[in-house]
């Protein structure tokens, strides 16, 4: 295997598996209320009755498809004692025209301490990254776009998805701004995306803002798990940020880089 190889495989196993803060935080309970029923209209996907998780899922992902925007995940997995075990950030900076880049910063006690950061960038037929090995030195390469690149679901389409069919969803708020949806019941936990090595989700809470066009602009979800033997807490937070004003330049860096076929 090829170094842009390892550094493409070892990308995209990494961005593909995640979408954290310290302090402890309980499940909060959240009792949806009366919603008007003229007015304000629903997003996709979404009514008194019921959240079609695909629709919804499928109406963010292509709104934002024809537009520019900012995404940013955290997530962090904590202990029985609030101890953070991982803590995962994911920002990413998104152009209509399949240029897009984003720094993703991981760092976790969970065997032994250790830090991972990966700057990226993609024009749609390239890609280049730079990231420290394990000597921590810093590595800068360029490949050619393979499939959707180095992150595979840029707009969390099926993180979106998998919460909703996961977890019993019910209109809490509806205004001009959009419908607030919230859940405190699991009715298929196995739909849920979860992190390496977590298992068992149980005792869920979760908050989705949705736009009227169907975009999801933040989210946050949490839910305690097991992890081996050890039970944890998972947060996960979504915020969608910039929507048609957010610019996506070629960093300085990526001038630098060494570029390398993925059949040397």
């Amino acid at each position: 295997m090829t170094r842009a190889m390892a550094a493409a495989v070892a990308l995209a196993l990494v961005l593909a598996g995640c979408s954290g803060f310290v302090q402890p935080d309980s499940p909060e309970t959240v009792t949806p209320v009366a919603v008007p029923t003229d007015g304000a209209g629903y997003p996709p996907g979404v009514s008194d009755d019921a959240v079609v998780p695909s629709t919804l899922a499928s109406a963010h992902a292509r709104t934002l498809a024809t537009t520019n925007y900012t995404l940013v995940t955290r997530q962090r997995v904590t202990d029985s004692n609030g101890t953070v075990l991982r803590r995962t950030n994911h920002t990413r900076y998104v152009a209509a025209n399949k240029t897009y880049a984003g720094q993703f910063r991981q760092n976790g006690t969970e065997l032994n301490t250790f830090t991972t950061r990966i700057d990226y960038w993609t024009n749609g037929s390239i890609v280049a990254a730079r990231y420290d090995n394990r000597a921590n030195r810093r590595n800068q390469v360029t490949w050619p776009v393979r499939d959707d690149g180095p992150v595979s679901d840029l707009s969390e389409r099926r993180t979106i998805r998998g919460i909703g069919g996961a977890v019993d969803l019910s209109v809490a708020d509806r205004s001009d701004a959009g419908v607030a949806l919230v859940g405190t019941r699991f009715t298929n936990p196995d739909r849920l995306r979860t992190p390496l090595f977590v298992s068992e989700p149980h005792n869920v809470s979760v908050r989705l803002r949705v736009n009227h066009d169907g975009t999801v602009s933040a989210f946050r979800l949490v839910f305690d798990a097991q992890r081996s033997d050890q039970l944890v807490r998972v947060t996960q937070e979504m915020r969608l940020q910039n929507v048609g004003s957010t610019t996506v330049a070629q960093p300085e860096w990526v001038a630098n880089t060494t570029q390398r076929s993925l059949r040397e």
